[in-house]
């Protein structure tokens, strides 16, 4: 470890705030008590460090040259994230958004680079990552943050020692260890659209040397709308959440955590209702369609509500020695999830067409990192070894009409994948303030995948005659049985990273990286009658130019952290019309189509005055395809702009401390869809009414939440609202330009409620 960081480490105990966020570790149960006890809060203190592992080790966040937005126990509880989507609103760059399947289901993207599939053969570009585990889907990843320790957003590349599929950047959670103290908590809550929840906290020495902490969460609410065709509620959830994990220290230098959680989520279907509608471009079977046009509300028309479940477990196994010279650390861990979700793609009593998706697989994941110091703690060194392996079956049914019967359309398709990797990452000090880092991923990556697609009537399970009852028979691809297994995709590639950072004697850091990543190719999901709509797409890469600085000014009572990056974004893997060599047809599939240069410039600042403490994030992006299909064109699901904007201030009242807190999160518009029709080439302009109605304007919300810490106890009484201006904005919007409408579900409407916790 160099002077850097121990100075840093030095400076100040676990985390309190920061940059658009907060620290480490929560306070004790005794802690919590004499500040409630307080009448009058004690003088303002500067700042203490916040500490990250942003760089796969403990490290204050100030000596860490990159992009990073960490958010710790009490930064997460003000604010009110209690799941992964949260995170969207409080770091600059991050947009995360539903999918069409399900609110358990996510797009994330950062700093413009986001993923254009919702399904599994199309790999994330932002990693998330858990107690150091990689979670390599999306779909039931918007699980419950409880009980953390903190939760790092890191923007940029980081291939380098996050590894595959983090070209946008990562999201790095902790959750608390058990520690050698008899301690927990206990919480009720209640609110508006009858939400109730339940959470608990026990944590239990077991001998000198054994502890063990488990963690309950518990929360549903009734449907934030309703279908006024089938008298049903929308938009309500279910879910519960249990961790138990265990924590051995045998000797000194030896260190065991094993971590077991389960996450489960019951809901109907999302509100989607139609807000556009063209008879000039519907066909007249669809004109019904038509009366069911609305601007805004949550009562949708819907005449179809499938269950929406989520069922995820994970299981992790990490074990650190430290042998001296350098500590050794193994991770290894398993995930099993399990989801289905469904909607009424046109959201009326017209049957059009009706959705049912499923994700249901497994991964295990094995990782060794052996890192230390050297030469008289100039030279910080990380290597290691990592695996992959992942199976999944990817379902979607479609269901629409078919004369008096009802066809169904399966694509399904069985994943496996693979991936080994080597890497390596040194920093050294060449001079006393002068710091060089250099490293490099080895990536070798393996993929099959085996598709299933027949065509039948649902009422009788018999399928369509001759190439008509499978698409693979349609596309000249039938192996038998209507399945279809192409040969093995085989990719290596090498992420890396260059940097210098420099220590100026007022301690402010700036720094200059480059770094270069990569996001998996794959293959195409099932449903193309075309042979050509089966071809596999090739990897996409990023290569990030980044300057910044990070400085605390005042006294440590001003912490402003700045990045400014240009990424050149190649080999893009997009949805696009295409004419492959030997086809006479257009095809419309996901290929390696161009490539776009991004400018950004990120800020997160917080400002102490007095006791009243102030948070500032900003984001901007400037996204243009430099080349290929989609060039002059908009990136989709990007926001150019945000920012937030947070304040705390603890208040002395009769009643004990009140402890306020008001954060604003403000976003720029963003498109769902191209505002061309990308079925064929070129490209033909869609409506103005198709592309408002897939476009959300900018757009604002203001959060609160005033803790009152009740005098003599260990008691808090907290009142909570969300979106408090009533804002109705769309989470999400469907393209049906050749039909000749879209829908739209709204994103979740004023909340408000009351917890109580109780600590001990």
């Amino acid at each position: 470890m160099t002077h850097f960081v121990k100075r840093g480490l030095l400076a100040g105990s676990c985390a309190v705030s920061m940059i658009g966020g907060a620290a480490c570790a929560a306070p004790s149960p005794e802690a919590v008590d004499q500040q409630a006890s307080a009448a009058t809060p004690e003088a303002a203190a500067p700042m203490a460090q916040v500490v990250v592992t942003a760089q796969r080790r403990e490290q204050a966040l100030q000596d860490v040259p990159a992009a990073v937005t960490a958010l710790g126990a009490a930064e997460l509880a003000n604010k009110q994230i209690v799941d992964v989507k949260a995170l969207s609103a409080n770091a600059p760059s991050l947009l995360i958004v539903d999918t069409p399947v399900g609110k358990n289901n996510m797009i994330i993207g950062m700093r413009g680079i986001a993923p254009t599939s919702i399904f599994s053969n199309n790999d994330p570009t932002v990693g998330i990552y858990v107690n150091g585990v990689y979670y390599a889907r999306t779909a039931g990843a918007n699980a419950a943050l409880v009980d953390m320790e903190s939760v790092e957003v890191i923007r940029g590349p980081q291939g380098t020692l996050f590894g595959r599929n983090t070209i946008g950047g990562a999201l790095n959670m902790t959750t608390k260890a058990p520690k050698q103290q008899f301690e927990g908590s206990v919480r009720v809550g209640a609110g508006n659209f009858d939400q109730r929840s339940l959470g608990g906290v026990l944590n239990v020495p077991l001998g000198d040397k054994v502890a063990a902490r488990i963690v309950v969460d518990a929360l549903r609410h009734d449907g934030y709308g309703r279908s006024a065709t089938l008298g049903q509620q929308l938009g309500d959830e279910d879910r519960r959440y249990v961790r138990a994990s265990l924590r051995a220290r045998p000797t000194r230098d030896l260190l065991l955590d094993l971590t077991w959680d389960r996450f489960r989520s019951d809901a109907s279907s999302q509100v989607w209702i139609v807000n556009y509608f063209d008879p000039s471009i519907a066909a007249a079977s669809l004109a019904p369609i038509a009366q069911y046009l609305q601007t805004g509300g949550y009562t949708s028309y819907a005449g179809f509500n499938p269950a929406n479940t989520t069922d995820v477990d994970n299981s992790t196994a990490t074990l650190r020695w430290n042998a001296g010279p350098a500590t050794l650390k193994s991770i290894s861990a398993y995930r099993h999830l399990d989801t289905v979700s469904g909607y009424d793609l046109d959201a009326t009593p017209q049957f059009v067409n009706q959705l049912r998706y499923g994700v249901r697989g497994h991964q295990f994941t094995q990782e060794l990192q052996v890192y230390g110091s050297a030469l008289s703690d100039r030279l910080d060194w990380i290597a290691g070894a990592y695996y992959f392996t992942e199976s999944l079956r990817d379902s979607s049914l479609a269901t629409s009409p078919s004369g008096a019967a009802t066809l169904g359309r399966l694509n399904e398709f069985d994943s496996t994948q693979t991936s080994a990797s080597l890497f390596g990452q040194l920093t050294y000090a060449v001079l006393p303030n002068l710091r060089a880092t250099a490293g490099a991923r080895l990536v070798k990556d393996k993929r099959d995948v085996d598709y299933y697609a027949p065509r039948y009537i649902s009422e009788t399970g018999a399928l369509l005659a001759g190439a008509g009852g499978c698409a693979l028979a349609a596309a000249g691809l039938d192996q038998g049985g209507c399945r279809y297994a192409p040969p093995t995709l085989r990719s290596d590639y090498t992420p890396w990273t260059l940097g210098l950072d420099y220590k100026l004697e007022d301690g402010t850091l700036v720094y200059g990286k480059v770094s270069r990543g990569f996001r998996s190719g794959g293959f195409q999901p099932a449903g193309g009658t075309s042979r050509f709509a089966y071809a596999p797409f090739d990897k996409e890469q990023v290569v990030s130019y980044e300057a910044g600085s990070k400085m605390e000014l005042f006294q440590r009572r001003l912490r402003l952290n700045a990045a400014a990056y240009l990424a050149k974004y190649g080999d893009i893997q997009q949805i696009a019309p295409h004419l492959p060599p030997g086809s006479s047809t257009t095809v419309s599939s996901v290929i390696n189509a161009g490539d776009a240069t991004v400018k950004g410039l990120e800020v997160d600042a917080q400002l102490r005055l007095g006791q009243l403490n102030l948070t500032v994030g900003v984001g901007l992006t400037d996204p243009e395809f430099d080349n290929g299909p989609f060039e002059g064109l908009s990136f989709i699901t990007t926001a150019e702009r945000t920012w937030s904007l947070g304040a705390d201030y603890p208040l002395a009242t009769p009643f004990g401390r009140l402890d306020l807190h008001l954060d604003y999160n403000w976003r720029s518009d963003v498109m769902f869809f191209q505002p061309v029709s990308t079925n064929a080439l070129p490209f033909r302009p869609l409506t103005a009414g198709q592309v408002r109605s897939n476009t959300q304007a900018g757009y604002g919300l203001l959060n609160a939440m005033f803790t009152l810490n009740l005098p003599g106890t260990k008691t808090t009484v907290s009142l909570w609202g969300k979106n408090l201006g009533g804002k109705y904005y769309w989470a999400r919007s469907n393209s049906f330009f050749l039909q000749g409408y879209n829908n739209q579900t709204p994103g979740d409407p004023r909340t408000f409620g009351i917890n109580v916790d109780y600590r001990f």
